[in-house]
């Protein structure tokens, strides 16, 4: 086995879902219905701002675990808007975090580290302007 992460993706026989694999993990994914799917399952877009989304939420479990501050109760909403410019494109993403029970400036913290870190964030960040709000209690 690879240190490496990968995933693997088929069709099916249903037009438009995929059955996507990742380690002995197996998920459907759904094309949107302007790409011919059911879009009953999560479709691509919805996969990407996923991972993101997870990224960041292991980074932040991790930094508190390893500051000794404890798990932290967050939660982080994603989105994102296509450029009308050139619709193969973001024109921005965004990221809202909300920590519970954690002050403003350690969950302003915890969110820099995972901005630091996470590979699939600043693959973003390059390349689509990001907007990142953080709410702590």
């Amino acid at each position: 086995m690879t240190d490496r992460p990968s995933a693997r993706a088929t069709t099916t026989q249903t037009p438009g879902r995929f059955l996507l694999s990742a380690r002995q993990v197996h998920f459907v994914a759904d094309a949107s219905r302007a790409r011919g799917g059911p879009a009953e399952a999560p479709v691509a877009a919805e996969l990407f701002l996923s991972s993101l989304a997870a990224c960041s939420l292991a980074v932040i479990a991790d930094t508190a675990r390893s500051q000794g501050v404890g798990l932290p109760s967050v939660e982080v909403a994603t989105s994102y808007e296509v450029d009308p410019a050139d619709g193969t494109r973001f024109a921005r993403v965004a990221l809202d975090f909300r920590f519970a029970g954690v002050p403003s400036g350690q969950a302003e913290a915890l969110v820099q580290v995972f901005k630091d870190v996470c590979p699939i964030y600043n693959t973003v960040a390059r390349t689509t302007p990001v907007e990142i709000t953080v709410t702590g209690e």
